[in-house]
């Protein structure tokens, strides 16, 4: 497995996810996953004890992990290299403190070119996906805020950036699709645009490192590009 590593030093790991790469195993599953790729290259990660139970039975410990992308998310992932650099990354990444960037082509087209959208998401009961405003919801639905920029549009489609200011599960996917927007090639969430992949890139992200603020920025893949897309669907 290939991944690209982008910046490296003695605490963190920040790394080019690929699509259609899953972080770590998932329930029943044996797919090669980011875990294995630091097993194999950075096992003084695994030094950092942060274990998770999967339906399968099985305990995994995921080490320095401290965020995930899904599977057909690319883009920037770091990761913590020691006990001190997890714990604070963590602590940034709880109080959403951490600055990302995604961009994304989507459905529609919006009638203002920078917004924000403040909605709740939660899961409804017996579903996997994150909604606005659920029905019958599992628990209480937890506060959500995304800032949206358009960056162009043909008429159909739109290539937008996307700034979570919290970082829920599956936020950026269900806040487009709350807003009539679905991301292109997300099937689970509504798009009726079939793609090689969800068009959802992690491009850049932000962090208050040992020497101060750092951002780290990855291109997007050559699958993916906003103007393409849209000169082609045009």
């Amino acid at each position: 497995m290939h991944i690209p590593v982008i910046f490296e030093d003695s605490d963190i790991i920040v790394l080019n996810k690929p699509s259609g790469v899953v972080v770590h195993p998932f329930d029943f599953s044996n797919e090669g996953t980011i875990l294995d790729f630091l097993h194999e290259n950075y096992p003084e990660t695994f030094s950092i004890t942060n274990p998770i139970t999967l339906q399968d039975g099985r305990t995994v410990n995921l080490g320095g992990i401290v965020h995930k992308l899904d599977r057909d998310t690319s883009g920037v992932l770091v990761i913590a290299k020691n006990r001190t650099s997890f714990s604070h990354l963590k602590e940034h990444f709880t109080s959403h403190t951490i600055a990302k960037t995604y961009i994304a082509i989507v459905e529609g087209v919006f009638e203002n070119t920078t917004f924000t959208i403040n909605a709740p998401l939660g899961r409804n009961k017996k579903d996997y996906k994150q909604s606005m405003n659920p029905i019958n919801p599992r628990g209480k639905p937890l506060e959500a805020i995304t800032h949206v920029r358009v960056i162009e549009s043909n008429g159909d489609f739109s290539c937008v950036e996307l700034t979570p200011i919290t970082g829920r599960t599956h936020q950026l996917r269900a806040h487009m699709s709350g807003s009539g927007h679905p991301i292109v090639g997300d099937i689970a969430y509504g798009s009726t645009q079939k793609a090689d992949r969800i068009m959802l890139h992690a491009s850049s992200l932000t962090i208050q490192g040992k020497s101060g603020v750092q951002t780290f920025t990855v291109p997007l893949p050559s699958t993916f590009s906003c103007d393409n897309f849209l000169f082609q669907q045009s």
